[in-house]
């Protein structure tokens, strides 16, 4: 969602990946080079719903059994693609202007222009928010990979504003912090972009006076 400073050291999804990574019993039987290809592959996909094992291995030109050797079922590649998506953008600082209006100014020009990969891989993202609801491995990935920081560059601009004065203590703020992804997350399951000026919108319209208004949520 947003894209300030990266920095391409930080180890994300540490638990889920850790979790994931079970089915690699003996590394050394296979060729760790080809792992970039599949994942690739996996993020390339139109869908989460209709993807197959055959699809994955036909765009990373492998066999099929090249990937049950590494990810045990569709889930578990799914799962490290998007920790593997997730470590190409690298770790993201939240803007600090100096006050809540620059900062969020700041987050909405921090929105990146996604090309036609990236858009679909948002699709897969998608489906694979349903399926998450009914398999732990991907709810893991979701919330660690995806959501997470989202959620904390909204939550550090808050609580900066907070400590500036600029929003009133005990102010509700992971409530409003999910009221922000929320929006993003229906504006993407509906097919519309999650552009500039809709998260300036959201930023704007909706956050801002939840966070400042003189009524407490």
């Amino acid at each position: 969602m947003f894209r300030v400073v990266s920095d391409k050291s930080e180890d994300t999804g540490g638990g889920a990946r850790a979790s994931r990574r079970q089915h690699a019993r003996n590394p050394a039987r296979f060729d760790r080079s080809l792992d970039g290809a599949i994942l690739d592959a996996v993020l390339a996909d139109s869908g989460y719903d209709q993807m197959s094992m055959d699809g994955i291995a036909s765009r990373a030109r492998v066999g099929k059994a090249a990937i049950y050797r590494r990810w045990p079922s569709k889930a578990a590649v799914v799962a490290d693609a998007i920790a593997h998506w997730r470590r190409g953008i690298g770790s993201v600082q939240p803007p600090n202007t100096g006050s809540l209006r620059g900062d969020i100014d700041a987050l909405a020009a921090a929105v990146p222009d996604l090309d036609e990969a990236e858009v679909g891989f948002m699709k897969v993202v998608i489906g694979v928010a349903t399926a998450a609801t009914h398999d732990p491995v991907l709810a893991a990935a979701l919330d660690e990979l995806v959501l997470s920081q989202p959620r904390r560059m909204i939550s550090v601009v808050l609580d900066n504003a907070v400590a500036r004065g600029e929003i009133p203590a005990g102010r509700d703020l992971a409530l409003i912090t999910d009221a922000a992804l929320g929006l993003n997350i229906l504006r993407a399951i509906t097919g519309r972009p999650m552009d500039r000026v809709f998260v300036r919108r959201v930023l704007e319209g909706v956050i801002l006076p939840l966070a400042t208004g003189p009524t407490d949520i």
